[in-house]
């Protein structure tokens, strides 16, 4: 047993998802132990001289959980960055073969080695910045052998890394320049119960120029049906309906939501599906930002992720995703936390990624008394410690 002796101990409490105004609820103390035993927090007491091994940092908060993710990819698209300041639109280079197209190319290129090697570099740089748990996505395939070996390197990835990776089948992230969409969509309906051995999360980028809701909706039942969970990338582009489709087939997350109506904000509130938020993507592609101060206030529930791949955000530093959600999103720092800890954790599996007795929740240590801090010098690194699995990191001296 060790403890941690926290002078600022903020965390969200009780069962996930929060909703609403329960987002802005945080639990705060100061002058604490936290007392950590068998990977497991067994007790939080106000501070005191013991004989048990203890770790002293300024503030202690829930390890930070990136709801969405592109890992594992390989390549850049630099180009790209230069063509739209050029004037050309994300879907513009998609539709003459770019985008999506460019990254897919490098990793059908690519071994399984090859990725795993690049991909831990990228989970170094999440870990130390504070995020323990995350998402990764195939979808870089657009052939079930190569979205295959997508999850196959996840696989390797919880191997080697102390990070969490909860995998993701994109399959349907664009059309194959060799088949039509019917005939994707049907390839990949025949092999659901081989991407069942590597996941049971399903994903579609359900917008504009990809797969509308007509073309998937019958493909998701089916998913349903075989026992996946269910995601959307929703509206980011356009409005085409994604939204509604998810809240009626009770996807865990509808994501992105740009171009999402009052309508659809409402009919989110008013269901069990999470909307996920990506201010980077927004902020790296001077689109819009998604309407996350109407969607807290009609009391649903918000999640933040990083949307880290080679295109559209190459961003994967969770300061500056807080810092653009202050900013742009106007959301509250304890939403913040909270869309960054338990929200999206649960839409990862885990429901009890808070600071709290009998809980197993990676805990971030941070050189700072203030959780504001981290938004607000966005370039500066205040972690300086992780409590990951139950065992302490340290990355340089409190």
């Amino acid at each position: 047993m060790f403890k941690i002796h926290a002078d600022h101990l903020l965390t969200p409490k009780g069962k996930a998802p929060k909703k609403g105004s329960e987002m802005k609820k945080i639990y705060e103390d100061f002058d604490v132990d936290i007392y950590i035993d068998n990977q497991k927090i067994i007790d939080i007491k106000k501070h005191s001289i013991t004989d048990h091994v203890t770790f002293k940092c300024k503030l202690a908060t829930p390890a930070f959980s990136d709801a969405h993710t592109h890992i594992p990819f390989i390549g850049k698209r630099s180009n790209e960055f230069y063509l739209r300041n050029s004037g050309k639109t994300y879907s513009e280079i998609h539709k003459e073969g770019g985008g999506i197209y460019n990254t897919v190319n490098k990793v059908r290129s690519a071994s399984i080695n090859t990725l795993v090697k690049q991909n831990l570099k990228f989970l170094n740089l999440f870990e130390k910045s504070g995020v323990t748990l995350l998402e990764g996505k195939s979808g870089y395939g657009l052939d079930i052998q190569t979205e295959l070996k997508q999850l196959k390197t996840i696989k390797y990835l919880n191997e080697l890394s102390e990070i969490k990776i909860v995998p993701t089948f994109l399959g349907l992230h664009a059309i194959p320049h060799d088949k039509t969409k019917e005939e994707y969509i049907n390839e990949i309906t025949n092999y659901l119960d081989t991407i069942k051995k590597y996941t049971e999360i399903i994903d579609v980028f359900c917008d504009s120029g990809v797969f509308l809701p007509d073309d998937i909706e019958n493909f998701f039942i089916i998913a349903k049906e075989s026992g996946f969970k269910i995601r959307f990338h929703a509206d980011e582009i356009e409005n085409v309906g994604a939204t509604k489709l998810a809240v009626k087939l009770g996807a865990i997350s509808a994501d992105h939501l740009l171009k999402i109506s009052d309508e659809e904000v409402n009919l989110l509130s008013n269901s069990s599906t999470i909307a996920t938020l990506m201010p980077g993507t927004s902020f790296y592609l001077g689109e819009s930002f998604a309407p996350a101060r109407k969607l807290i206030d009609s009391g649903a529930a918000v999640a933040l992720g990083s949307d880290f791949n080679p295109g559209s955000c190459p961003i994967f530093k969770p300061s500056f995703i807080m810092h653009l959600a202050l900013r742009f999103l106007k959301m509250e720092p304890e939403e913040i936390l909270t869309a960054y800890t338990i929200n999206s954790s649960y839409i990862l599996g885990i429901e009890n990624w808070t600071i709290e007795p009998g809980n197993k929740c990676d805990i971030a240590l941070w050189n700072t008394n203030d959780f504001i801090d981290l938004a607000y010098m966005f370039d500066s690194n205040f972690l300086v410690g992780l409590v990951v699995n139950g065992k302490v990191k340290f990355y340089e001296a409190v």
